[in-house]
């Protein structure tokens, strides 16, 4: 399994854990909406989800929330992650969804599934990426075959910042920068029959897409008109 040099990630870990403190310190967040927060509206584990590329400031949008479970890939970047999720204390499941048969294994899919589904049924919320592997802004159906398998909901979520910096590469990326102004805006609920085919699971992915592209875009005018 490639869980990263131990030094090296460490290293990273700490570096990108105190940055983002900082950037969470210094960005003046719009006040969220009063039990828009899916701890604030139960005390039902959940499955939080964002874009791949939108998930910087996912500490940020959490702040509040206890026990939640955060899904790291085993390459040298995951590894970091998994540094900066423990040290903000919250647990970590290594591991990552493929389109490929032939990486299930490698990337630990059917493990990593199984680990995340008993976390929900134990009262462990979870985030995860919704992005297909290495396919920017479009959800797959993993997020959603959990739904169905825990009976938990789904909710979606951004959190953007002003200032920040968009990057071209495969997840169109924004890092955010410190000093600006934050929102971070919540779904309502979304649940999947436990009876749900195929055919409905890929129509909900293709809602929890669009879903994603209004909320950011949302979040992205309620901060232009804060200028």
């Amino acid at each position: 399994m490639r869980f990263g040099n131990g030094q090296s990630v460490a290293i990273a870990g700490r570096a990108l854990h105190a940055y983002l403190g900082f950037v969470q310190r210094t960005t003046r967040f719009k006040p969220a909406i009063p039990g828009a927060r899916p701890w604030e509206r139960s005390r039902e584990p959940f499955i939080a989800l964002t874009w791949h590329g939108q998930q910087m400031l996912s500490l940020a949008a959490l702040d509040g929330a206890s026990q939640v479970a955060i899904l790291a890939s085993l390459h040298f970047d995951g590894s970091v992650v998994a540094s900066v999720v423990g040290r903000s204390g919250f647990r970590v499941i290594r591991g990552s969804g493929t389109q490929s048969r032939t990486k299930i294994q490698a990337k630990r899919a059917i493990p990593a599934f199984f680990e995340m589904r008993e976390a929900l049924r134990g009262g462990t919320s979870l985030l995860l990426t919704a992005d297909v592997p290495k396919v920017a802004r479009v959800a797959g159906q993993g997020a959603v075959q959990l739904a169905r398998a825990t009976g938990r909901p789904i909710y979606l979520f951004a959190a953007v910042t002003s200032a920040c910096v968009e990057l071209d590469n495969w997840d169109k990326a924004s890092i955010a920068l410190p000093f600006g102004r934050g929102c971070v805006l919540w779904s309502e609920p979304l649940y999947v029959r436990r009876s749900a085919d195929e055919r409905e699971m890929g129509l909900i992915a293709l809602d929890i897409s669009s879903q994603l592209d209004e909320l950011h875009a949302t979040a992205r005018r309620l901060l232009d008109r804060r200028r």
